[in-house]
């Protein structure tokens, strides 16, 4: 899974942690990650914390079924979903937060 940083994405800069813009899924054939509208990059973003809780889930559902012992695999998940959760929460607040010193500024 690709780390996450949605503001270098936004921002238009290229990541130096591993982001991958071309997993970013823009609405827009023909339109790449860079050109994206910032309600395009937000969609990938919940796309990429979607597919971090769906493999947690699907690790879980393998070790229940017995097609798998590998806890550790299950962990590593565990903790990618944990995290990019976080990560998605924080960019919210931070949304929010932006948005009501706009609205301050404004009357």
């Amino acid at each position: 899974m690709a780390q996450l940083d949605p503001m270098r994405q936004i921002m238009g800069s290229m990541p130096a942690s591993g982001v991958d813009p071309s997993k970013v899924t823009v609405n827009n054939p023909g339109v790449d990650a860079a050109g994206a509208s910032f309600n395009d990059v937000l969609k990938g973003f919940v796309q990429q914390v979607d597919e971090a809780q769906k493999g947690f889930d699907s690790a879980i559902e393998a070790v229940e079924r017995g097609d798998t012992d590998n806890i550790h695999q299950l962990m590593i998940a565990q903790n990618q979903a944990q995290l990019t959760l976080k990560l998605a929460a924080e960019v919210r607040n931070k949304v929010v937060e932006a948005y009501r010193e706009v609205m301050r500024t404004q009357f």
